[in-house]
């Protein structure tokens, strides 16, 4: 039967970041795209190798040689092997390159723009401050020049360089709202409170939230500034209303650290308790919040952290960009940021940098506030590179670090039964159920891997509990269907259940698999032709299912077709028992005890 292939990847994988990248826009604003023929659409984001923002610099390159595909010894094969760099997302390279070349030819304009864009997005923020000045000096305008000097300034604190940078960032309009956070913060770090609350208030409202409101991280950072200034009843005035608007525990995190630092442990218990996942070692961060008190928040890491809030909040604005950019900016700002550096690390991996990804999670302590989550996706990323075994192990020791985590147990299991390893599994989703995990999910997959070792009185118990609980579980309602019309039990049940489950996830081919399959088991083979056949559409590679058409074409007399079928089902598979079925089926035709209604 085909029900795992119809439960969710549960891997830990999260912030899937926006895919076009923001070099190719930019590159495209200042004069057209990378590469003759290289459009924005066709752009993936860059490699991250590093660069002075403190990233790791692991991450593996393409698979190609600059250097043998052009003589770059003269600033013409520097140039060309720059951009055909930059055609294969090796940022890094390219800003290399494009630096070689302005050694020959300084005076460019068109090479001092692109080495500042590919110098930006690689990360090494002081190098790209240094070209934004050198192209200020000749009067030319590029978008983002001033960020990172303005990022510079601040790292110094010299806030007086940064006010006059950040305004030079809103002049040429590429970004008013990040200009506006920068300049209120820094006007806060000079003394001028209520200037800088207004410019930051400001800003908010030209980043109007999907509610015709300031996005609430701009009240939120209000607050943070009236607490920086001494201000305590403003501050704690601004807060209220607060904490059910805020989206995200990283914000979430930060209103808990003000409570902390205001001696109110019943907020703070209140956010960890109910805003927190089970992702979160809550224990740490209960000690996380303890060293609170007495703190005040730090301007330099305040402008870090909004900087940040700002990139998420705008991540899927129309204009495509990636936040990428933001986030070294942050990093270059306030390099022991957890929290950007596990966003950064999480779009590496997305991007398939796995190793620079593993090298920057390492630098996320794993007794501080993010250090489970930056475990928990070294094991997706070691699991993704195919060491089960290593992902495995590595997540058992996060369970023992906070071993009354019954989210912890079911991603155990999940780890053990994407690999088939169904006691296990069971074992680990046991835990969970015995440390209070009643969720619909927790009963779906408990249920799968029992009826995986054959235990399918208790299996159907927890399917059904499943159900009970989220009626529009598709993924158990496919299951339950499929398993009891593959028995041909329940039927008229199961092609209820299945019915639901496609009509919520149409485009599914194991879903609709599953209805044609039911509606063959009820002895109509008309009407599961339709499905099967769509169901191939949709998982052409899938055996099973190109199988199952095979199997009702014999029925209805289409032999030449079934055979084709059952020929090519038996190229995609891997299984040695199903490929024994197909042989049989191309030497004998379909038993006659599997044809519906031949008892």
């Amino acid at each position: 039967m085909s029900g795992p292939q119809t439960l969710p990847n549960t891997a830990v994988r999260s912030f899937r970041m926006i895919a076009a990248g923001l070099l190719a826009s930019l590159a495209t604003a200042c004069g057209g795209p990378p590469q003759s023929g290289v459009t924005t659409e066709s752009m993936t984001a860059p490699a991250i190798n590093g660069g002075s923002t403190g990233l790791d610099s692991a991450a593996t390159a393409p698979t190609y040689d600059a250097g043998r595909q052009h003589d770059t010894v003269t600033s013409a094969g520097h140039y060309l092997a720059a951009r055909q760099a930059l055609y294969f997302n090796d940022v890094g390279q390219s800003a290399t390159f494009f630096l070689d070349t302005l050694e020959a030819e300084a005076d460019s304009i068109p090479l001092l723009r692109q080495a500042f864009l590919t110098q930006y997005y690689y990360g090494d923020i002081e190098r790209a401050a240094a070209l934004g000045r050198q192209l200020e000096s000749l009067d030319v305008i590029v978008p983002l020049g001033g960020e990172p000097g303005t990022a510079l300034a601040i790292r110094k604190r010299d806030w007086p360089a940064a006010l006059v940078l950040a305004d030079k960032i809103a002049e040429d309009g590429t970004s008013l709202v990040l200009a506006g956070i920068l300049r209120g913060w820094s006007l806060v770090a000079s003394g001028q409170g209520d200037a800088g609350i207004s410019t930051l208030l400001e800003a908010g409202r030209l980043a109007i939230d999907q509610d015709g409101g300031i996005p609430p991280y701009f009240r939120l950072h209000a607050a943070l500034m009236a607490e920086h200034l001494g201000l305590t009843s403003e501050a704690e005035q601004r807060v209220i209303g607060l904490q059910g608007r805020l989206r995200g525990a990283h914000l979430m995190l930060q209103l808990a650290a003000f409570h902390a630092r205001r001696g109110n442990v019943q907020a703070v218990e209140e956010i960890i308790d109910t805003r927190l996942s089970g992702q979160f070692n809550r224990p740490l961060v209960r000690a996380a919040m303890a060293r609170q008190a007495g703190t005040m928040p730090d301007p330099h890491r305040m402008i870090a952290d909004a900087i940040v809030a700002m990139a998420l909040d705008e991540r899927d604005d129309e204009t495509g960009q990636s936040i990428s950019a933001r986030l070294r900016l942050s990093l270059f700002i306030d390099p022991d940021n957890e929290f950007t550096r596990l966003l950064m690390a999480q779009q590496m991996a997305d991007f398939g940098q796995n190793d620079a990804a593993v090298a920057n999670l390492a630098r996320i302590p794993s007794e501080g506030v993010y250090g489970q989550l930056a475990r928990l996706t070294e094991v997706s990323i070691i699991e993704t590179q195919g060491d089960a075994g290593h992902a495995i192990d590595n997540m058992r020791r996060v369970v023992d670090m906070d071993p009354e985590n019954a989210a912890l147990y079911q991603q155990l299991g999940d780890i053990h039964r994407r690999h088939q390893q169904f006691l296990q599994s069971r074992n680990a989703y046991m835990s969970a159920l015995d440390l209070g995990n009643d969720s619909g999910g927790l009963h779906r997959s408990l249920g799968v891997s029992l009826e995986r070792l054959g235990e399918t009185r208790a299996a159907e118990t927890h399917l059904l509990r499943a159900i009970e609980i989220d009626p529009s579980d598709a993924y158990a309602l496919n299951y339950l269907g499929y398993w009891w019309a593959d028995e041909g039990r329940n039927l008229d049940e199961a092609i209820a259940m299945i019915e639901n489950a496609v009509s919520q996830r149409p485009d599914s081919g194991f879903f609709v698999d599953s209805l044609g399959w039911v509606h063959f088991r009820l002895g109509d083979a008309p009407t599961a032709v339709g499905y099967l056949e769509r169901a191939t559409e949709l998982e052409p590679s899938d055996p099973e299912i190109t199988g199952h058409l095979g199997d009702v074409y014999w029925v209805l007399g289409r032999h030449d077709e079934a055979r084709y079928k059952w020929r090519l089902a038996l190229s995609l598979s891997t299984d040695e028992a199903e490929q024994k079925k197909l042989s049989d089926r191309l030497a004998k035709g379909l038993p006659a005890s599997e044809t519906p209604g031949s008892d």
